[in-house]
This record gives structure tokens, C-alpha cells and sequence, in this order.
């Protein structure tokens, strides 16, 4: 894994709200002697460290996606089809897929090992890439198809490989890595996790609550209603600084204890789900 493919591509998807973490496994260069054996085992590792550490890494131990390139792609479709533990998805970039001499580690073929426990995946590359042409994600892609495990192929037009995100941050300096169009694989790879895993669940915003009264609504709803007035007063008495009609109607318990923290996120909750029961 080259450094462009590693931290860069994980703090994007940090961004986009997703736990992510960059796996440094073994290669022939730090070990001429190492086989596949070491690098999968060391990414089998990985996968079950963040399983069973998912509660205090605020994560979804069935939503674990893979995600590698080049090189890395082999290695991450490697586990996904014969691993002894496997992620949940797989995202794979210009991935070496088939056998070829370039290959510094033998594994048993890729292609051949597809099953049903085999996760969705998504792939992109560019249809000129002289290391990894077409044939590599087109093979994984019929394999995918003959097991019916849904897959999204992307394949760009153009000449390139090790593009990484395909922007100035990741372009080493070079211009004719900046290939925007290309870029677009970042996006639609959200687009894709989004589908396969679904939405975030935001409390407040996409929780499909919608009662009458919450810490959501503005203090003049809240206050209009006797008894919810009563419960957010005795939990909050600071509500009763922002009693101008502006704040009255800009401001909700959960902003005003966001910057004031007068109660504890316990507290809070326990006051919304009394009003919800109003």
C-alpha cells in the first residue's frame, strides 16, 4: 500500500462519518520471505481486533467494509473469498485480481474461491491501466455474477494506476493524476455503503421520531403545553433564561445543554422520552 492509498483515503471516509483505519500489513520488501499466509492473517486479525472491540471503537461489528488497492485489493479480495474471517463489504481499487508475474505473493486463485459467503463489492480502476488491466476486475466481476453476489464495477476511461483518490492531495505532485472525473469514484462508493449497510441513524434528525413534544422543539411549543413546560423547567431551570421570543422560538433543550451542559446525556434523554410520552 502505497502512502496515497493509506491515511488520505481513510480520513475521507472519516469525514463522511465512518470509523476507518489503516491496516500496514506485511509485504515481500519488509520480509523476502513472507507468503500470503502472514499479510492475511495479519488482516483476519484485524477484522476480528475491531469486531470485538466494536462498543468502545464506536462501531458496527456487522458493518466491517474492507477496502484496498492495487496490491492491497489483492490481498483484500484474498480474505473475502478464502479468509478465515470476513469483512462485511469490500471496496476495491484497480484491485490485482488474476495471476500474473507481477505478483510477489502466490494465494490460491481468487476468481476460484468466490462463494456465497463472499461480501458485496465495489470496484473501480481506469480501462488503460497497463498493471492491472480490465481483465483483473471484469474476472472478479464474473466470478461475483456466477455466485450472485451483488457487485458495482466503475471502469473510468483513461490511462492510470495507483490514482488513489484522484485529486491534488493524492497526486504526489503529479498532474496527470488529477483525473476528476475518476474522482467521482469516492462519492459513489458512500452512494454504495450507504445502500448495502444504510444510513446513519442521527438522533433527532433521521430517527423517525416525530412526537409533539421532544428536546427537539423549540421552547415556545414546549412551553406552551402546562405539563411539558413543568417536566423542562424542573430538569433544565436554566430554560428559563431564554425567554425572549426570538430564543424562545431559535432554541431547544438539546442546543441550549450542547453549549450550557447544565445535565448529563443520561438526564437529557430521560427528559426527551418523558415529553414523548405527553
Amino acid at each position: 500500500m502505497s502512502a496515497r492509498e493509506g491515511e488520505p483515503v481513510a480520513l475521507a471516509y472519516f469525514a463522511k462519518g465512518y470509523q476507518s483505519f489503516v491496516l500496514k500489513y506485511t509485504t515481500v520488501t519488509d520480509d523476502p520471505t513472507a507468503t500470503i499466509d502472514v499479510p492475511m492473517k495479519e488482516t483476519t486479525d484485524s477484522i476480528t481486533y475491531l469486531r470485538e472491540h466494536a462498543t468502545e471503537l464506536n462501531l458496527q461489528k456487522n458493518k466491517i467494509c474492507l477496502v484496498g488497492f492495487s496490491g492491497g485489493g489483492h490481498l483484500a479480495a484474498a480474505v473475502s473469498t478464502h479468509g478465515a474471517v470476513r469483512p462485511d463489504a469490500l471496496i476495491l481499487g484497480y484491485p490485482g485480481i488474476v495471476h500474473n508475474d507481477l505478483r510477489a505473493m502466490d494465494c490460491p486463485d481468487i476468481c476460484e474461491s468466490v462463494d456465497e459467503a463472499t461480501p458485496e463489492t465495489f470496484m473501480f480502476g481506469m480501462n488503460r491501466d497497463s498493471v492491472t488491466p480490465p481483465q483483473h476486475m471484469l474476472s472478479f466481476a464474473k466470478a461475483l455474477d456466477e455466485k450472485q453476489i451483488q457487485f458495482e464495477m466503475h471502469m473510468f476511461k483513461g490511462v492510470g494506476h495507483g490514482l488513489s483518490l484522484g485529486t491534488s492531495l493524492t497526486s504526489s505532485g503529479f498532474a496527470e493524476d488529477v483525473k476528476p472525473r475518476y474522482a467521482k469514484w469516492f462519492d459513489m462508493s458512500i452512494e454504495w455503503l450507504k445502500e448495502t449497510f444504510g444510513d446513519f441513524k442521527l438522533y433527532g434528525v433521521n430517527d423517525g421520531r416525530d412526537t409533539k413534544y421532544n428536546i427537539d422543539r423549540n421552547l415556545k411549543v414546549l412551553f406552551s403545553d402546562e405539563k411539558a413546560k413543568e417536566l423542562c423547567l424542573n430538569k433544565m431551570p436554566v430554560l428559563a433564561e431564554f425567554l425572549s421570543e426570538t430564543q424562545m422560538v431559535e432554541m431547544t433543550p438539546r442546543k441550549i445543554n450542547g453549549f450550557m451542559k447544565t445535565i448529563s446525556f443520561d438526564e437529557l434523554m430521560e427528559l426527551d422520552r418523558k415529553l414523548c410520552e405527553i
